[in-house]
């Protein structure tokens, strides 16, 4: 199995020699991500469409930002998307780190602090251990 080639879209130079090959038809883009596929893809379509059923350049160039707009909103998309599961990653192995902490734990504060810790996590709260510390504060004066 060959190693796949590493594509930079973000290299403007790099991704305009792509969007050329693929107005051309000379561009083998199965293996892209998907967002890059269907950019590709339609711009393979937009250049058979220019060359085979007589699209005028500027109708072909209005297509193509159309398309260009499209692709650049699902790769924001896509972008959020990836940056919430990263952040859904973190927050379990904090889950989990701070489970082995409580477990552990040899006083009351310590397991209250993580425990409050672990349901801010739960809760998508940060804010909740500060205020169920001062509410306890206020119930102990």
């Amino acid at each position: 199995m060959t190693p796949k080639k590493i594509i930079h879209f973000n290299d403007e130079k790099v991704f305009f020699e792509l969007e050329e090959q693929a107005i051309d038809g000379q561009l083998d883009y199965d293996d892209y991500p998907p967002e890059e596929y269907r950019y590709f893809s339609k711009l393979s379509k937009l250049g058979y469409k220019n060359r085979h059923n007589g699209w005028s350049k500027e109708l072909c160039e209005q297509k193509q930002e159309e398309y260009r707009k499209e692709y650049r909103q699902a790769c924001t998309v896509r972008d959020k998307r990836i940056s919430h599961m990263k952040r859904l990653q973190a927050d379990l192995i904090r889950t989990d780190q701070l489970s082995c902490r409580l477990h552990t734990a040899r006083d009351r504060n310590t397991a209250l602090s993580v425990a409050l810790d672990l349901l801010a996590i739960t809760l998508n709260d940060p804010d909740l251990p500060r205020r169920i510390t001062i509410n306890l504060q206020e119930e102990i004066t």
